[in-house]
């Protein structure tokens, strides 16, 4: 059996899409899907796995044929309201998210926004995003908060053809999610226990798939542990993705998600040291580090080992950059689950520290 059945029906397995993607569209009776693709979905020989897989019966629409770019990251509510009506325009019935963040995240508050209440499949092509929205929607409207799947279909072969860059990135993204959602506060027993697990499988399988891109196991794992965190962090993120996101804004440019999470990672778990308990030796524990060893270096030392960049120097923000930066990160809705309480200036004193 492929099917789990936890917030949502989730298929996990190698090739899952030849068999779950035609039952789950069966299963929600449509017949004229709304294809979102963007460019990690068309890495590889992903995306024609994907029309391979589409039943006959369908009369599937590309996003793109709709005029709706993926590429363009500018006015995303204007992007999604004219979506929106284009797809009620050429009948669109379902809406099928398939590749990366940007697809599945567009495709979610698309099936979220505006109560177009079309149904929903995810399918993700990363470790970066699985499909499920993060327990932070209080940030989002009511009227636009970001749609729970129908159904997610998770394949790692969809996974082989993400180079080493990123796949650290998104891989050492997944292992930070389970790690901040683990230090998330809230009382929530079962999501700390998945989190831990999907430390332990990061930690054990990201610098074989880095390193062999190709092997079964590790990528497999791998998605394994990005789902661990997806499921994770229904309990919240914290202020080393609310940084991410915001210097990934202020960037403007495409980076792999996750590739900037080693950078304030560090300084991050400092700051928060004093409200988290003995959860960095849980952590610790988790990874296997060896006895004794600060958690907070094990991860630094794990990031370098595969390839991470440990400081953000590189991308070139000045004083004024830095204290947008801040601002968005305090305002981000992670910042909301972070175990310590941040501001503005402890964003702005956390990014002075990393460049």
């Amino acid at each position: 059996m492929s099917l789990i059945a936890y917030l949502t029906r989730i298929h996990f397995a190698e090739r899952v899409l030849d068999d779950a993607l035609g039952a789950e569209i069966a299963r929600l009776g449509t017949t004229r899907p709304l294809l979102l693709i963007d460019d990690d979905g068309r890495s590889g020989d992903g995306a024609s796995a994907f029309e391979d897989a589409l039943p006959k019966a369908c009369a599937p629409v590309w996003g793109h044929d709709l005029g709706i770019d993926l590429s363009d990251r500018t006015d995303t509510d204007h992007a999604l309201a004219n979506a929106r009506r284009a797809a009620h325009a050429a009948g669109c019935d379902l809406i099928v998210g398939f590749g990366g963040a940007r697809a599945l995240d567009f495709a979610r508050r698309l099936a979220g926004a505006g109560g177009a209440s079309l149904p929903l499949i995810a399918i993700p092509t990363t470790t970066a995003d699985i499909g499920l929205p993060s327990g932070t929607g209080a940030a989002y409207p009511a009227k636009a908060l970001p749609a729970l799947p129908d159904a997610i279909l998770c394949d790692p072969t969809l996974t082989y053809g993400l180079g080493p860059g990123p796949t650290a990135a998104h891989g050492f993204d997944a292992l930070t999610h389970c790690i901040e959602a683990f230090l998330a506060p809230g009382y929530n027993p079962p999501a700390d226990g998945i989190a831990l697990e999907g430390i332990y499988r990061a930690a054990r399988h990201l610098e074989a798939a880095v390193a062999e891109g190709r092997r079964p196991v590790p990528r497999r794992e791998m998605m394994a542990a990005a789902l661990n965190g997806a499921l994770a962090a229904q309990k919240g993120l914290g202020g080393v993705e609310a940084l991410a996101r915001a210097m990934e804004a202020e960037c403007g440019r495409a980076l792999p998600h996750g590739r900037l999470h080693a950078s304030v990672l560090p300084r991050v778990l400092s700051f928060n040291a004093p409200a988290v308990g003995d959860r960095y030796a849980r952590i610790a524990a988790a990874m296997s580090a060896r006895a004794g060893a600060d958690p907070i270096d094990a991860l630094s030392e794990f990031a370098a080992r595969i390839g991470l960049p440990d400081r953000i120097g590189h991308l070139g923000l000045g004083p004024a950059a830095l204290q947008r930066v801040a601002s968005h990160a305090a305002a981000d809705p992670a910042t909301q689950t972070n175990p310590r309480h941040a501001t503005k200036d402890d964003y702005l004193g956390l990014l002075t520290q990393s460049v």
